[in-house]
């Protein structure tokens, strides 16, 4: 990218962008009480954080010592998709941030372990997927899922830019620490108990998304 270019910004999707992850957890527990896990929605959360589909599955197969059938999937997938429906709101800010790097001509997209359904979902019940169009991408589109920095890497290419010519805003410490190995300037966005472990990952943390903006202006574009 030329030095002139500001940095594109790569955002995680779940928990940055879309405020999913305490509905997703509440669905997880109670779909996991059917099969006999009594866990609480902190627990979910905690327990699956930053697992792609096939690992949670996996883990809650562990845990109840079942096998799960696709009719589990399947209800898993509704019952998610009907309480984004009726609770799904944006993360708190980032709309007006997104509005203003677009206007500051920052190329964006969204690198999710999510499945691309359920990402182009989310944006759409969100009111935010006008802001990526088609530059979303997901774990299944490369090799390893988070914590391999595979999926940022694809993402940076698609956008025409190198990792140091690229901001990632991550929820996730493992995702963060991930992106930083790979290269990529990378912010923590962990506005409630993450913020410790972000930081032992050498992740700058914020704690608010109004905070991006000042981190991306001061960055330079070049790669």
């Amino acid at each position: 990218m030329s030095a002139s270019l500001p940095p594109a910004i790569i955002f995680d999707c779940d928990g940055v962008l879309v405020d999913s992850e305490d509905l997703a957890s509440r669905v997880e527990a109670e779909l996991g009480r059917e099969l006999g896990l009594q866990l609480t929605t902190a627990e979910a959360h905690d327990l699956f954080l930053g697992k792609t589909v096939d690992g949670v599955l996996a883990t809650i197969a562990a845990r109840s010592g079942k096998t799960l059938s696709a009719s589990f999937t399947y209800n898993w997938a509704f019952a998610t998709a009907h309480a984004f429906m009726r609770e799904l709101q944006p993360v708190a800010e980032v709309r007006a941030v997104v509005e203003e790097l677009r206007s500051r001509g920052h190329a964006m997209a969204v690198a999710s372990q999510s499945p691309l359904a359920r990402v182009r979902f989310t944006l759409d019940v969100t009111g935010l997927a006008g802001f990526f169009g088609e530059r979303l991408y997901v774990t299944s589109m490369v090799a390893r899922p988070k914590p391999a920095p595979d999926i940022y890497l694809h993402a940076a290419a698609k956008l025409g830019a190198e990792p140091t010519a690229c901001l990632v805003v991550e929820d996730s410490p493992a995702g963060a620490a991930a992106a930083r190995s790979a290269g990529f300037q990378v912010l923590g966005y962990a506005p409630g108990d993450t913020a410790g472990s972000m930081r032992a990952a050498g992740v700058p943390v914020i704690a608010s998304m109004t905070e991006v903006l000042r981190h991306s202006a001061s960055l330079s574009g070049a790669g």
